[in-house]
């Protein structure tokens, strides 16, 4: 069997029938209490307390910044740059760009509080320009979680931004009870809204660790124009192969998956296109839905389409993107990621000047390209001596509770 395929797609006619995204399960049942000893061992040396920020590269950054403040209500309370090296070798032993590549500016935002965004302004030799589709191996997205999916839909709609089909309810699978919608930036970023508030199928399922949510940070919006917005609920990553990316968070990060669907495809209409943007002929073979720590989960898509860029992008192109975790002991961490193997660049690489400083980072390269920083911070940042609202603290977050398992019958 090819190690891509997975199973029979479903048709707009059966999607539609029910109302829904009929999200078909292909869960690991068994795997993840048979990793469960080991995910938190591997955690434990890693000593990953969660996702941090995702990273993304924009043509400009003061237009990216002005689209996150007026229309989320994003703080920017942290800047710094430009980073170069004209004449030796850090900016790709760093993060694995050109030599004279040049990052202008590098500004994070806070919205609500989840893990934050940090932008990244580059000018690189060949640096590519070309947005990434979600069905392309460059492909992401930020999903925020919001607690009236059709108040922040109607809000959007009166920013005048770029909206998909949706509201957008799953009703069938381990899935259901999500309603979903996308957004395109005026730069290209994908933006999605979810809500679950009575949760989903898969949480039903005895001795389940629910994926982390905001909602376990508290119900009220803060730091965002949004109604009912609270923060990022997880980063949306398309890859060459979603079981073998799927079984790396696994093994190396100690991350769980207890969250699997799809296929999902509409062979003969619109609705991929109308949904998220990609060619109607689109297929998403399958959807994983990883987490580890307490932060934003991790949700790995595997495509089929006609027009499908197999292009991998650098930090530097416009499609370039990165998830940082945070961890507790930087040298600790980047010890167990050598251990185990895993592509490393330059680091632990401390920040010791400018309003970043307190910050220790190093990037690592996945075996499918996709870009993993770890970042700590034990006593802070300089900046936040005169920030009025600080970035979120991954180090706040509450952790998701395991679901008792179901009683005996009878």
């Amino acid at each position: 069997m090819d190690d891509r395929a997975l199973p029979t797609s479903y048709s707009r006619r059966d999607v539609l029938s029910k109302g829904a995204l009929l999200a078909a399960s292909v869960p690991l049942m068994g795997a993840a209490p048979a990793l469960a000893a080991s995910g938190h061992r591997r955690r434990g040396r890693l000593g990953l307390v969660g996702t941090d920020h995702v990273g993304l590269t924009v043509p400009d950054i003061k237009e990216a910044i002005a689209w996150f403040k007026d229309v989320m209500g994003a703080t920017d309370p942290l800047t710094f740059g430009p980073i170069s090296d004209p004449k030796g070798t850090l900016m790709h032993d760093l993060v694995g760009v050109d030599r004279r590549a040049v990052i202008d500016q590098i500004t994070v935002l806070r919205i609500g509080h989840s893990a934050n965004i940090e932008l990244f302004q580059y000018q690189a030799p060949h640096q590519n320009h070309t947005p990434a589709k979600n069905s392309d191996w460059a492909g992401h997205h930020i999903a925020f979680y919001v607690n009236d999916i059709d108040a922040a839909v109607a809000y959007m709609e009166g920013k005048g931004v770029e909206k998909f089909m949706g509201p957008f309810p799953i009703t069938d699978g381990p899935a259901a009870g999500q309603s979903i919608n996308y957004f395109k930036t005026p730069f290209g970023t994908y933006i999605e809204f979810i809500t679950y508030p009575q949760g989903m199928a898969y949480e039903k399922s005895p001795g389940v660790k629910p994926l982390w949510s905001p909602k376990v940070n508290g119900s009220d919006s803060e730091v965002t124009t949004v109604p009912g917005l609270l923060g990022i609920d997880h980063i949306g990553i398309t890859v060459p192969n979603v079981r073998k990316a799927a079984a790396w968070f696994e093994d190396v990060l100690g991350f769980k998956n207890p969250l699997t669907f799809g296929p999902i495809s509409d062979p003969t209409g619109t609705l991929m296109h109308d949904l998220v943007d990609v060619d109607p002929r689109a297929v998403i073979d399958q959807i994983r839905v990883a987490g580890g720590g307490a932060g934003p989960n991790v949700e790995l898509f595997q495509y089929e389409a006609p027009d499908q860029s197999r292009r991998f992008a650098k930090n530097s192109d416009w499609a370039g993107h990165h998830i940082a975790f945070y961890v507790r002991d930087i040298d600790r961490a980047v010890a167990y990621m050598k251990s185990k193997g895993v592509e490393k660049l330059l680091g632990p690489f401390p920040i010791t000047d400018g309003p970043a400083a307190g910050q220790t980072i190093n990037y690592f390269k996945t075996p499918f390209r996709v870009f993993i920083e770890l970042i700590s911070y034990p006593h802070g940042m300089a900046y936040e001596k005169t920030a009025t609202v600080p970035l979120w603290d991954p180090r706040k977050n509450r952790r998701a509770r395991q679901q008792p398992p179901h009683p005996a019958a009878g």
